[in-house]
């Protein structure tokens, strides 16, 4: 039997190692020669902090399966994090949402310039610091170029009352403080702030806003909050368990959730025969990116966009779900995920996934997608990023 606490980690194979070249390709073929950074969709010069957390965990999860030298990790981390420490802050706080990864100016989703910036993220901002934890454990050289990022940034922020609250601009307004982060997300952060030192004891905990949802004689993990209480939907996706336990390892309450999450979307399989890997992804055209879910507020299996617009037409297969499960797991299902999707390998990366309603490729190339896959490939051969 599996036992989360005793994983077992074996050395890449050479199928393996290739999927492991593919992930880095992208990063390869779109690095910014002007700043060292990434954007989050290839051709598209735009970049939030949690996609610059994800390259600092490529590049160091790509140096230890020895894909690239310690020279060449060293040198992309480094002239990445100096571009960082020149970011405009929003209210010289904290990073803005968005940014232009040439110009490094503030900008609103789409790329367009917004000089005063359109708040931040508490979420976005955690990624980043777990990538900083994983970049300093494996490069102590970099240091002080991290601690001179951390020492511009007003991090007591980011919290309140034991949680993490972001800063949201509508319009013109000068924005208003929201607490952020829904069922495993917020965990995710909060395991990161707790080892950085936030006070976000109530965040890491599940107990607090944990309930369960009945589906046909199987549990479906949910959040309290909901668009009734809370103004905006909870949505359960694969994307936080994933990246806590590829980064941090599993810790017995995560895993017990995160297992009800696999288990709903092998149940759904067995139940309709359509292959399930559920995630948040970006998407080739309209409407660009979808949280596709195992639970959204009471409804199962439910896409729906940022703004919570259903778009279950657009539900994937998401490569970066199937490749987390995969590595985290080793369950005979995640083989057929990844058997699958191996089709979806690109000169320039793999693809983020298929669309489940004619199984055709979801042709977008991303950085999460590509920076998921080196993460999953060095868990299955040298355990989490983050000691």
């Amino acid at each position: 039997m599996f036992n989360p606490q005793k994983p077992t980690f074996v050395q890449l194979d050479d199928a393996e190692y290739i999927f492991a070249q593919t992930a880095w390709a992208y990063f390869e073929q779109n690095t910014d020669p002007q700043t060292g950074l990434v954007p989050s969709v290839r051709k598209f010069k735009s970049m939030t902090l949690w996609d610059q957390g994800g390259y600092l965990l490529a590049v160091t999860s790509a140096q230890k399966l020895g894909i690239i030298t310690r020279n060449e990790a060293s040198g992309r981390l480094l002239r990445a994090l100096g571009s960082i420490a020149k970011l405009p802050l929003y209210r010289n706080q904290l990073p803005n949402k968005a940014y232009n990864i040439s110009t490094l100016i503030m900008t609103d989703y789409a790329n367009k310039p917004v000089p005063h910036g359109i708040g931040w993220s508490a979420l976005d901002i955690m990624r980043f610091m777990t990538g900083l934890l994983a970049v300093t454990q494996t490069f102590p050289e970099l240091l002080p170029i991290t601690q001179t990022i951390i020492n511009k940034w007003d991090l007591s922020q980011l919290t309140e009352a034991g949680r993490f609250r972001g800063l949201a601009v509508r319009g013109k307004t000068n924005g208003r403080y929201v607490q952020e982060g829904r069922i495993g997300y917020e965990q995710y952060a909060g395991r990161t702030g707790i080892k950085i030192g936030l006070p976000v004891e109530l965040a890491v905990q599940y107990d607090p806003i944990l309930r369960w949802q009945s589906y046909y004689g199987s549990n479906l993990p949910g959040d309290i909050r909901t668009a009734k209480t809370h103004g905006v939907s909870a949505v359960t996706t694969s994307e936080p368990f994933l990246l806590e336990a590829l980064e941090y390892g599993w810790r017995e309450d995560a895993y017990w959730v995160a297992s009800h999450v696999f288990d709903a979307q092998i149940f759904r399989y067995n139940q309709t025969g359509q292959l399930t890997s559920l995630s948040e992804d970006h998407i080739k055209g309209k409407p660009y990116f979808a949280y596709n879910a195992i639970l959204v507020d009471e409804k199962p299996f439910t896409s729906v966009t940022a703004k919570r617009t259903d778009v279950s037409d657009k539900r994937g297969i998401s490569t970066k779900g199937s490749f987390g499960w995969w590595a985290l797991l080793r369950h005979p299902y995640t083989f057929a995920l990844l058997e699958s999707l191996a089709h979806l390998q690109t000169d320039g990366g793999w693809y983020a996934g298929l669309f489940e309603a004619d199984m055709s490729a979801n042709k977008i190339l991303t950085l999460n997608t590509n920076a998921v896959v080196l993460e999953a490939l060095h868990y299955k051969a040298l355990g989490p990023l983050v000691k």
